[in-house]
């Protein structure tokens, strides 16, 4: 880190957290700006999490700017699902850019009047979320853009497709960055920065966070504040983030505020006021900007994506009521806002209602469970090599969805939509990387329409009017889903969740005012969809039948503007208490501490369950007495206290047969944990 290209990046971003490292990549972005004929350019940023996209994104907008360039961020998550919504999305930031200038009265015109002169940085974080339109976005926009004077930044977790390799008119335009942990020269310089660790502290941060720069980040961090904080906290800090060391690092005066971010993406000034009914201070939002996993963006301050999951977590756990409470707050604060905004402000904020409200999506498990954390990444869009995986999981999936002249299509389906619209296709990978999931949707306009009619005319014909099929492509607004299939041997997930976690990114998509459509056979997958909002109607033929279950159609519109009530909707679904109806005046049976014990030990199968049924008044079998039992653990049904919710839960769901780990997530040693478990397990004996 001492050579003087390497001194020329080693300065302040605006928010006031030193930029340090990234030399290699910086000075490619050097180059560009130095070749003579500035030829149209693809940056590819890819690393895990917490590795440092987002930072290096803002420091190459920073240094376009400086030379002169005009540089514009969009984040991904908010680009929308069609080419339509992408282009008012791109107009508008181009717009806000470029507002100062009479010059540019349509924004996009920006885009034709580029040249070695007038640069310009187009860069776009959390790209992976256009896993839907990465074949438009290739073909149609990125191949019409001018071949001078244009940077196309895209940051992702996942490495993108290969076609971007082996594209023959871009591939020579192509430049990937894998973006590593910092060497121990570069940590060695971060904390040489900060100026006020001695020699041995500094020494055994060095050690401790294996170059994660997340980790480092907070390490220094809980050095710089004093915190005492032990050193096991911090060991293998990139693998060992905790909610308990985020809070330690926040003022308490923050808490607050934090707990606003945990739920919402985004939040800028005005809304965090809004939201904890106080005036949050310049002073207090400079702070939080200053944190080491809060990051600055055009619509505001958010939580790094690890913490996010952290504190969510933690804060579920802690206080489940107050967590439902807030969040129904904050959707009530939103829906006004989304009623009168803006097309692009508009979509800002469907985003973020949905996400408050996926919590309330938790009935009919026997076919999508939501009601686990995740760690799993998002999901990515599929790769050419990546095919006989998901063959592997499509036959499975035909074996218990599809009788057998039914389940001809579906391969040779796969291969040509791979070939013409691999978009479609989105995937779950484990901690291997190996596939254990897929979700496969089609937005209809007359090019794909006709790969579908051609595989599933039966079910087009049900669906969709002859002029729905030949929409143009950039005035597509609906989804059609086809196909859930996940692996059942994931150990630590049943395939209800992997399905539940797919869906629910899924149903994003519908954020911008789209529609989602599909036939569905499945008993299960239909109470699951009617309980959030989806409308059922029968097919005119029988032809869709499955074995003995009737084919419906099943649909969701939010194009017409009703998104917001849709929404509201969600937190309040029929609730469990009203299901099932406990006469606690009349107790015909005694729970003991040991049937609950044996009970809870089977709470994954609702099978196992079912002996246990008939002693729960208004309970008919194992199915329902898993959901009554998990909505008094999650808090959805009142009863137990919330240390007694976060006990049952860690060793009967998120542990279940490692009351090790279940005592390390309650933050208790494993005498103190089993102390505490048998009273939390004699006051549900009670309640039962």
């Amino acid at each position: 880190m001492g050579n003087s290209s390497e001194a020329q990046y080693d300065k302040y971003l605006e928010d006031g957290k030193r930029f340090i490292g990234r030399t290699k990549e910086l000075t490619t972005l050097e180059r560009w700006f130095n070749h003579p004929e500035a030829p149209l350019t693809i940056f590819s940023i890819t690393g895990m999490g917490g590795i440092g996209k987002s930072s290096l994104l803002s420091e190459m907008l920073s240094v376009s700017r400086d030379r002169g360039a005009t540089a514009i961020w969009m984040d991904g998550r908010s680009c929308g699902a069609t080419p339509s919504v992408f282009m008012d999305y791109l107009s508008s930031t181009l717009g806000l850019e470029t507002m100062d200038s009479e010059g540019y009265p349509r924004p996009l015109s920006l885009l034709r009047d580029t040249s070695i002169e007038k640069r310009l940085v187009l860069a776009v974080d959390n790209y992976e979320e256009l896993a839907l339109l990465e074949s438009w976005f290739m073909e149609v926009f990125v191949s019409k853009l001018p071949l001078r004077g244009i940077l196309v930044i895209l940051a992702s977790r996942p490495e993108l497709a290969s076609t971007w390799r082996t594209h023959p008119r871009l591939h020579q335009r192509f430049i990937q960055m894998r973006l590593q942990h910092f060497t121990v020269d570069e940590i060695t310089e971060y904390i040489t920065v900060a100026g006020f660790l001695n020699q041995g502290m500094a020494g055994t941060i060095t050690r401790m966070t294996d170059g994660h720069p997340l980790g480092l980040a907070l390490a220094v961090e809980a050095a710089d504040q004093r915190r005492n904080l032990p050193q096991s906290e911090w060991a293998e800090l990139s693998h060992m983030i905790s909610a308990r060391l985020l809070l330690e690092l926040t003022n308490s005066r923050l808490h607050p505020m934090v707990e606003v971010l945990t739920l919402i993406e985004t939040a800028n000034q005005e809304l965090l006021s809004s939201v904890l009914d106080m005036t949050v201070t310049q002073e207090d939002y400079h702070m939080l900007r200053q944190m080491s996993f809060i990051r600055s963006g055009p619509d505001g301050l958010g939580l790094h994506d690890m913490a996010r999951v952290h504190l969510l977590r933690d804060f579920r756990q802690r206080e489940p009521h107050r967590l439902q409470t807030l969040r129904i707050k904050i959707a009530k604060l939103l829906k006004p806002l989304h009623e009168h905004a803006g097309a692009y402000a508009r979509r800002q904020i469907a985003r973020k209602m949905l996400l408050l409200c996926q919590e309330s999506m938790l009935q009919y498990r026997k076919y999508a469970d939501v009601s686990r954390d995740s760690l799993f990444s998002p999901l990515e869009t599929m790769r050419k090599e990546d095919l006989p995986a998901l063959h592997s999981l499509l036959q499975q999936w035909c074996e218990y969805s599809v009788e057998p002249w039914q389940a001809v299509a579906y391969g040779p389906f796969l291969d040509e939509l791979v070939h013409r619209y691999p978009e479609g296709i989105v995937l779950m990978r484990d901690k291997l990387g190996e596939t254990i999931a897929m979700f496969i949707t089609v937005l209809v306009h007359r090019g794909s329409s006709e790969l579908l009619l051609k595989y599933f005319p039966n079910e087009m014909h049900e669906c969709f009017t002859l002029q729905e099929l030949e929409n143009d492509p950039d005035q597509s607004d609906t989804h059609f889903a086809l196909l859930a299939a996940a692996r059942d041997d994931v150990p630590g997930y049943t395939r209800e969740e992997l399905v539940g976690y797919m869906a629910l990114d899924r149903l994003s998509l519908l954020g911008d005012g789209a529609r989602a459509m599909l036939v569905a056979t499945n008993p299960h997958l239909k109470l699951f969809l009617q309980s959030i909002g989806f409308q059922m109607r029968r097919t005119r033929t029988r032809v869709c039948d499955r074995f003995e279950d009737r084919a419906d159609i099943l649909d969701l519109d939010l194009r017409s503007g009703q998104f917001g009530e849709w929404v509201m909707s969600l937190f309040a679904p029929k609730s469990t208490e009203d299901r099932i109806q406990l006469e606690t005046t009349e107790v015909d049976v005694i729970w003991t501490e040991q049937d609950v014990r044996k009970m809870l030990g089977n709470l994954r199968s609702p099978g196992e369950l079912h002996e246990y049924a008939d002693r729960v008044r208004g309970v008919k079998d194992g199915i329902q007495l898993q959901l009554y039992v998990m909505d008094l653990l999650e808090g959805r049904v009142h009863g137990l206290s919330p240390q007694d919710q976060m006990l049952l839960y860690a060793a009967y769901w998120t542990h279940a047969g490692n009351p090790t780990a279940a005592a390390q997530t309650c933050s208790m040693s494993r005498a103190t944990f089993y102390r505490h478990l048998r009273t939390a397990l004699t006051r549900l004996a009670r309640i039962l």
